[in-house]
């Protein structure tokens, strides 16, 4: 069946399904799907009430609760899109957000009252919705404004939501912010069609099914949330939602994938690394689990082939792609790595309704073995960047073999192989030169990966005028385990050239983590210029 938009497709799942089952659950309570879909309505209605409608832009500042799922559907309901912001980042940052996307109307929890007044300061949203027991204190943190109107989620939910008018598939369902190389926040604006396309291919490609429960570990803002609440909901699932405290505990994570019955999970590979670590998969399994999704980053071979020998009954799916593509090739590892592999795995072929090629830095169509960048195009990709047509124009552009269409170029670095699969060379901003050779600082974080012992490990460029850059290394052992620098030179020197060793090579015991888990490779680059 084809659906216009996520809200129709989330009413059939759940047409078809008993309404007291749960839809969304976390530790401190759940929703069913009549309790999610009736009050995502009353939220609808009260947002069209306050005059905010299609296409306009609802932020949202909440913790990852039920509440915050059932708010996210009543903005698709009445129209809106919806723009989470990240809940652990400084206010000031979101407030940049907020001031570029010119937000009609926002959703906050009670934590973000107290900054609420000063993050206002300046904008004119239509409604402020606040998941809070009581108005005495939205009031007071509205400070002196009398033009913004306010209303507690929780009644919110209770209205009579009267005729709504579906979304179509071209109207804008998400903007996500994503800061990118450049370290400048850019909005990512998808619509529902595109959102759609990419649900429905994890859908399908997967067979998720009504008896599924999905992991919520991504946060909201992190374009892994999308598969995460649509591809459940989508499917009469059930999502089980893991906040940001939760999120960095390995052992409570392993043995709540068991307890909670999860069937699916979808993370960075750093979350698996340390729940191999310090959560014991190894020794208990995840008996529950049948597919298992990563991306966002490079997973270390070494700790994958831990991870495969102990799910040999699980799906290990490597998903790639940018924020802008949603998952562009995906990639089954195989039920045995071999133990001579030290190369990072393929990030596989075009998802079956996409398609991908690559071009070569002349332009022209890489051959197969030939290294170049990854374009993609297709159905998930994005509408463009908010507020940036050039930023826009400069990425995603008509195809350039002549085809129509539009094409995104992802920036990453590929080579394709005679078997069909991709293979990662790096990202075109992580190539750097030193002493006159290009260098992929990704080659160097594999070749420090595969010494024993080493669990993570993160090669930073610093600025040289000498020799353009000076390459230094960061690595995090595994528990239990104490690595000789001068052991771990000498393995480097047989597997690197001369001009890519590190200069200085440092042993932490963890590393500094962006609120979407991944490596904050930003914090380490300041620390070791700290060091100079």
């Amino acid at each position: 069946m084809k659906f216009g938009s996520l809200v129709a497709l989330i009413a059939d799942a759940a047409s078809r399904i008993n309404p007291a089952k749960p839809a969304v659950v976390n530790s401190d309570g759940s929703l069913s799907y009549q309790q999610l879909l009736s009050g995502a309505r009353g939220i609808a209605a009260t947002l069209r009430e306050a005059g905010v409608g299609r296409n306009d832009r609802v932020g949202i500042w909440m913790d990852k609760t039920p509440a915050c799922v059932q708010t996210i559907l009543g903005v698709l309901m009445a129209g809106a899109a919806y723009v989470p912001l990240d809940p652990r980042a400084p206010w000031r940052r979101c407030r940049t957000i907020a001031l570029d996307c010119c937000f009609a109307a926002i959703a906050v929890d009670a934590p973000k009252l107290a900054s609420l007044a000063d993050f206002l300061e300046g904008q004119s949203p239509r409604l402020v919705l606040i998941e809070d027991q009581t108005l005495e204190r939205t009031t007071a943190a509205l400070g002196p404004s009398d033009t913004i109107r306010s209303e507690l989620v929780a009644v919110a939910a209770t209205r009579d939501a009267g005729d709504l008018t579906e979304p179509s598939p071209e109207d804008l369902a998400y903007i996500l912010y994503t800061s990118g190389s450049t370290g400048t926040p850019k909005g990512v604006v998808h619509t529902h069609a595109s959102a759609l396309a990419f649900t429905q291919w994890v859908r399908q490609r997967f067979g998720i099914v009504a008896t599924d429960v999905f992991s919520s570990h991504a946060p909201f803002h992190f374009d892994l949330s999308i598969a995460d609440l649509y591809a459940s909901l989508g499917s009469g699932a059930t999502v089980r939602l893991i906040s940001s405290t939760e999120g960095m505990l390995p052992p409570f994570l392993v043995k709540s994938i068991t307890e909670w019955k999860i069937t699916i999970w979808y993370s960075v590979p750093s979350i698996l690394v340390a729940m191999l670590d310090k959560g014991g998969i190894e020794q208990h399994g995840l008996p529950t689990l049948r597919i298992l999704f990563f991306a966002g980053e490079v997973f270390p071979t070494a700790q994958l082939r831990r991870l495969r020998r102990s799910l040999p009954g699980v799906g290990l799916y490597n998903l790639f792609g940018p924020t802008e593509t949603n998952v562009c090739t995906y990639y089954e590892v195989p039920a045995q790595i071999p133990d001579e592999l030290a190369a990072p795995i393929p990030i596989g072929r075009a998802c079956e309704h996409m398609e991908t090629f690559v071009l070569d830095d002349e332009g022209r169509e890489a051959a197969v073995g030939r290294e170049g960048t990854l374009w993609a195009k297709g159905g998930n990709l994005m509408r463009g960047y908010w507020n940036d047509p050039a930023r826009t124009e400069a990425t995603l552009r008509p195809d350039p073999r002549g085809r129509t269409g539009l094409a995104y170029c992802t920036g990453d670095r590929v080579r394709l192989h005679s078997d069909g699969n991709y293979e990662f060379l790096g990202r075109r901003d992580h190539m750097i030169k030193t002493r006159g050779y290009r260098v992929e600082l990704g080659d160097i974080e594999g070749a420090l990966a595969g010494f024993p012992g080493v669990l993570e490990a993160v090669a930073t460029a610093l600025p040289d005028p000498a020799i353009g850059n000076r390459i230094v290394a960061s690595v995090v052992s595994q528990t239990g385990r104490e690595l000789d620098i001068a052991s771990l030179r000498s393995h480097c020197k047989q597997c690197l050239p001369i001009y890519m060793l590190p200069d200085a090579i440092e042993v932490r015991s963890a590393f500094p983590r962006t609120s979407t888990g991944k490596v904050d490779r930003t914090a380490l680059r300041s620390e070791w210029e700290q060091k100079k």
